[in-house]
């Protein structure tokens, strides 16, 4: 049995559970196709103190594990926050192969922050054998911006969509005490910076007659209370329902109750958006921003609907023109968004992902 060594920066825990958990979803396929893998990763921290100890254990137990046990791959999650162990391992094992998975600002940095990782990231290149992307948006970016040859670069997206859990679930607005006669018109994800968590709010606040919608928040972040200074400027505090992050399964049954998913992000470096696509999973019409990741799977007015990034008037002309749709134009886009999604079944690219490792 061959071993794995999954290191990562990114991982779901308790109060982020959405947080990295296509990475989480990589390991149990590897898991499930007769890989032991080991993982050592590090979850979301609040604090620079609880960061910095973060990155300490995560280190030293991805160090720990590489001296004392036998890896035959090294599976690399995020690679500028782990181009330093990449190093590290490679020079205590010499032997081991490095794959590395690249996801988003890791690669393309969105300010100077993300910008200084960049010539580590450009170093620690010539180490690896291969690099997964989750997309052709990405794949592109890694041939003309990192200079990777065709051949050393695969397409695997984000650990896919799991349909026994994302599936459209009945009277779903019922079991979430929302009016089920009510459109219902939502954003899930982060309230971080680029999110476009304020493109909604503003999209939302210029609706006609808002308070015959239900408009349902999910998520948690850094921004939140900015987020909520926003909603009262807005003067939406009777018309927005806010819920934590949730489960996956818990998602699930957000995404049913939620007619039109907004998925606002303008952030360059989203190099898939699976949230967009376990939306469509379960019957959402989406609007996305018209850039990065979802141009790689939403085709407009045809299984959703794009929008001018940052442009919160924009988004709302697309959610008035989706209210004033007939049932078999919804029906239409949701069976084609259906299909889109289904495309990206766990089950039937679970298969891409082994092959990846058995081909190196």
């Amino acid at each position: 049995m061959e071993k794995i060594l999954l290191i990562s920066n990114m991982y779901p825990s308790k109060k982020y559970k959405h947080y990295g958990v296509f990475v989480q979803n990589t390991a149990s396929i590897l898991k499930n196709n007769g890989y032991q893998v080991d993982v050592s990763a590090l979850k979301k921290k609040d604090s620079k103190l609880g960061k910095l100890g973060g990155y300490l254990s995560f280190y030293i137990k991805s160090i720990f594990l590489c001296l004392f046990h036998h890896y035959d791959y090294l599976y690399a999650h995020y690679i500028s926050h782990c181009a330093l162990l990449i190093k590290i391992i490679k020079k205590l094992k010499p032997s081991i192969k490095v794959i590395v998975n690249v996801h988003g600002n890791d690669v393309v940095p969105e300010d100077a922050h993300d910008e200084k990782f960049i010539p580590l990231v450009k170093s620690t290149l010539p180490l690896i054998d291969l690099c997964i992307v989750p997309s052709s948006y990405y794949q592109k970016v890694m041939m003309e911006q990192y200079g990777l040859n065709e051949d050393k670069i695969k397409i695997f997206p984000s650990g896919g969509i799991n349909f026994d859990v994302f599936q459209e679930i009945e009277n779903a607005k019922e079991k979430l005490h929302l009016d089920p006669n009510k459109k219902c018109i939502g954003y899930i994800g982060r309230y971080e910076k680029r999110k476009g968590w304020e493109v909604f709010l503003k999209a939302i606040s210029l609706l006609e007659n808002v308070e015959q919608y239900q408009i349902v928040m999910v998520g948690v972040g850094e921004d939140e209370e900015k987020a909520n200074v926003l909603i009262q400027e807005y003067h939406l505090e009777n018309v927005i329902k806010k819920y934590p992050m949730q489960t996956q399964k818990e998602l699930a049954l957000f995404y049913s109750a939620i007619d039109i998913f907004c998925f606002p992000t303008y952030r360059k470096s989203d190099s898939l958006g699976l949230v967009g696509l376990e939306a469509m999973a379960c019957g959402c019409i989406v609007i996305a921003s018209n850039m990065a990741g979802p141009t790689s799977y939403i085709k407009n007015q045809e299984n959703g609907f794009f929008f001018k990034p940052r442009d919160g008037k924009d988004l709302n002309q697309k959610i008035e023109d989706i209210l004033s749709m007939n049932e078999h134009q919804i029906k239409e886009i949701k069976d084609h968004a259906y299909q889109t999604a289904k495309a990206y079944d766990v089950n039937d690219i679970s298969q891409n992902l082994v092959d990846i490792f058995n081909g190196i």
